[in-house]
């Protein structure tokens, strides 16, 4: 069930289904981009550090998911 309010519907390849909020303003072309710099960001770590794909996403994963809640104001990121 999508969230309530105004998102879009985002269904990368075989994945689950994503919501994002319409209230990002990004071109599909800007997407794209930013997918292609992670996805080579990923691959280039991985390749220099020897650590799995898995254990890189699920890293960035965990991280985006911070981030996200910093933004809503919902947490902190001072660790003082």
């Amino acid at each position: 069930m999508p969230p309530i309010g105004g998102y879009i519907k985002c269904m990368p390849g075989d994945g689950p289904v994503v919501y994002i909020s319409i209230q990002m303003n990004i071109t599909r072309e800007q997407h794209d981009e930013l997918i292609e710099v992670l996805e080579d960001t990923v691959e280039y770590a991985c390749d220099q550090w020897m650590i799995s794909g898995e254990a890189a996403w699920a890293i960035i994963e965990c991280r985006a998911i911070a981030k996200q809640a910093e933004i809503a104001g919902l947490v902190s990121s001072d660790v003082a």
